[in-house]
């Protein structure tokens, strides 16, 4: 046992005056504490604990070791230390040391963190997958971290927000096995969650197709179940596609007759197949027309003429538009004029003018409509159904190139305009689409 230095010299100072003189008094007042502390004793920290005890020599300073960082605390005169600190991760090391008044070192003690088994965090759950998913999904606790584990292969992530961590993976065998567990940001682990992959008995939805597909096109473009085969009969041959990661298909097929039938079905990994979806091959020109309903009554508007809504695109224009399916016998002509002061023209005569040649038509008042808007506008239109002198005037004059004017003679006052270039090409694809 360490004697302290006054002690020391009065034992040396009493054999002196008792008339001995030992051979080592002359130095009793030079001897210095060699002998180093013990080592300190260290509470067990866990990933949860907000300070460390330290327990040892009163009055040694104890240095604390930890982050790369060394902290200095006193041992009061319980022989306790305590130092604050924040909780750290499973598996940190804490190293401790004391140092006398001296200088004396002590042996080092060391303290690992571990796991407070009062503080795990939760087991995430697996969402139900089949042999055909592409995609993993956990829940668990928003800013942790998951650690994944398919087949012989670990993935670790981190759980967004909402708790989801998700994960692309190929489609797992049916009955194998996939892991999960939570990983705090201070180390703590769940337990182990287990999903076992089911077969998947269910054929997927019918396909849902983008476009219609029309005389001109070479693909059959739709959206169905991802990752599935998309497939098209056409007579006794078919044609396949692989369904994107986002849904989409293209299945190339070459092009088809107008009214040409097929017929198109899912195939999943699984091999379950959906219900066929039927399909006809419509005219080149279909995707240039709107499809309206007003009133009951389907219209067959061109897209550069209309808008969606039947409203025509021009305030002056002269247009043609199919009553109900595109043909020769529902094909009419309208013509329109908005007047914003309300002032309406009164039409009584419509004359076309390409060059020098004309088409004129008499309008009668009572095939004239007209509707008033809250603004104080008006509307007057004329839809009739064209006569062969003036179907032939159109298609022979009615070019890109040519210029078109509209001259309508009214009993309040005339209105003149040109077709725009969008409406010739309404006139020339509405009277191919026709048959004409």
């Amino acid at each position: 046992m360490k004697q302290p230095k006054y002690a020391a010299l009065f034992l040396a100072t009493t054999l002196v005056f008792g008339g001995i003189v030992p051979s080592t008094v002359v130095n009793a007042e030079t001897t210095e504490d060699v002998t180093a502390p013990d080592a300190p004793v260290l509470s067990a920290p866990l990933h949860t604990s907000n300070s460390l005890t330290i327990t040892g020599e009163v009055a040694a300073k104890a240095e604390i070791m930890i982050n790369n960082k060394t902290y200095v605390r006193t041992i009061l005169e319980g022989g306790e230390a305590v130092f604050k600190m924040s909780p750290q991760s499973v598996g940190k090391v804490i190293d401790v040391r004391l140092v006398d008044a001296s200088g004396n070192i002590s042996e080092t003690t060391r303290a690992i963190v571990a796991e407070d088994p009062e503080s795990r965090p939760d087991a995430p759950v697996i969402k139900p997958l089949t042999e055909t998913s592409r995609e993993v999904r956990v829940v668990g606790e928003p800013g942790q971290y998951v650690e994944l584990t398919i087949g012989d292969k670990t993935y670790k992530g981190k759980f967004d927000a909402n708790g989801l961590y998700r994960r692309g993976i190929v489609a797992q065998p049916a009955y194998s096995w996939l892991s999960a567990k939570t990983i705090t940001t201070k180390g703590a682990t769940s337990d182990v969650s287990k999903r076992s992959v089911y077969k998947d008995r269910y054929a997927p939805k019918p396909a849902r197709l983008t476009k219609s597909v029309t005389a001109s096109m070479r693909g059959v473009f739709g959206k169905a179940e991802p990752y599935a085969t998309a497939i098209v009969t056409i007579g006794n041959k078919t044609y396949t596609a692989p369904v994107m990661s986002h849904g989409g298909f293209i299945v190339p097929i070459p092009a088809q007759k107008m009214g040409q039938k097929m017929s198109l079905v899912i195939r999943d990994g699984a091999g379950n197949v959906s219900k066929p979806k039927a399909i006809t091959v419509q005219h080149a020109l279909y995707h240039n027309f709107h499809r309206v309903y007003i009133e009951g009554m389907k219209l067959t508007l061109h897209k550069e003429a209309f808008r969606s809504s039947g409203d025509t695109r021009y305030a002056e224009t002269f247009a043609p538009a199919f009553l109900g399916h595109p043909s020769k016998s529902n094909l009419n002509f309208l013509l329109n004029y908005f007047a914003e002061d309300g002032e309406v023209a009164g039409f009584e005569k419509m004359t076309l003018r390409v060059g020098r040649a004309t088409y004129s038509q008499n309008i009668s008042e009572d095939d004239v409509t007209y509707e008033m808007y809250e603004d104080g506008s008006v509307e007057e239109s004329f839809l009739f159904d064209p006569s062969t002198k003036l179907i032939s005037f159109v298609d022979k004059y009615v070019r890109p190139e040519n210029r078109i004017v509209v001259t309508i003679e009214g009993s309040e006052y005339d209105v003149e305009f040109k077709l725009a270039g969008a409406e010739k090409r309404a006139f020339i694809q509405s009277l191919q689409y026709a048959g004409y």
